[in-house]
Order: C-alpha cells, then structure tokens, then sequence
C-alpha cells in the first residue's frame, strides 16, 4: 500500500529561445489519487498499462488522449473528474505548451514531506532595518533558502 500522496502531474520543459525565455517550465498537480476515489484500481490498472510507473508519458497526442480517457472512464458518481472549465484549461495547456514539450507523470510525495512544505509555506520573512544605520538587510544564509524549493 502506498504511504504518501500520489500524485498525477502535468507539466512542460520550458523553452528558451537565445537569452530570450518564452517559458521557464511549470509542473501541475492535476489528480491525487488515493484509495478514497472511486475507481481507484482501475485507474491503477489503467496507469500500469500506460506504464506510467515506469517512466512519463511524453508524446503529446497520447497526453491529450491519456487525459480524455481519463476523463470519459473515471467520472465519479457524483461529480466530475474535473470540471468542464478545468478540462479546458488542460486543453489550452496542451496548445500554448506544445512546443515546450509536455510531460505527465506520476509522482509518490510522502505525508512528512508534504507537512513540512505547508508549514514553509505558510509563513513569509520580514526583515526591517531597527535604525538609520542598518538601511540595508542584513545578509541571509542562501543555504537555509535554498533547500525550500
């Protein structure tokens, strides 16, 4: 049984043309799977035959299949995979994105690792110089930065 979150993620490599950055690349949660939704192991059945636990799917007409599929088999009874809206915000992805070149994966994040990023995330630094003095930060240790990404 799994012991994190499972996760299916859309994203795109970025693009860069010369020093110009048309995109710097983006990765979305579109799905957590746990064993709570419905059709859960066929959805997992579905994954393996696309061997998607064995490496991304990284052809576009099969991403924009695999997320119809996705879509048209799993509904759940009592709402949609994803809304009509959210459906077409994939689709707008898909198009903007095409040239950056798409992947979708899935990842496994564990329940610690996933607390910890929520609780980096919930608060922000304020620094404030006390007197004329100090009109300039003092220096941050990029270090301790760093390793919240």
């Amino acid at each position: 049984m799994l012991t994190g979150n499972l996760y299916l993620i859309l994203g795109c490599f970025g693009r860069k043309d010369g020093d110009f950055v048309s995109c710097p690349s983006c990765e979305n949660k579109i799905l957590k799977i746990d064993s709570k939704i419905e059709h859960y192991n066929e959805m997992m059945d579905y994954f393996e035959t696309c061997r998607l636990f064995d490496k991304p799917m990284f052809e576009y007409n099969a991403i924009a299949h695999f997320i119809k599929n996705m879509r048209d088999r799993f509904d759940q009874v009592n709402k949609r995979l994803w809304s009509e809206a959210t459906y077409h915000i994939f689709q707008n992805f898909f198009h903007t994105h095409r040239t950056c070149g798409l992947y979708i994966k899935l990842i496994l994040i564990n329940d610690e690792e996933t607390l910890l990023n929520e609780k980096h995330d919930e608060k922000g630094i304020f620094i404030k110089a006390i007197d004329n003095q100090k009109k300039h930060p003092p220096k941050l240790n990029l270090r301790l930065l760093r390793g919240k990404r």
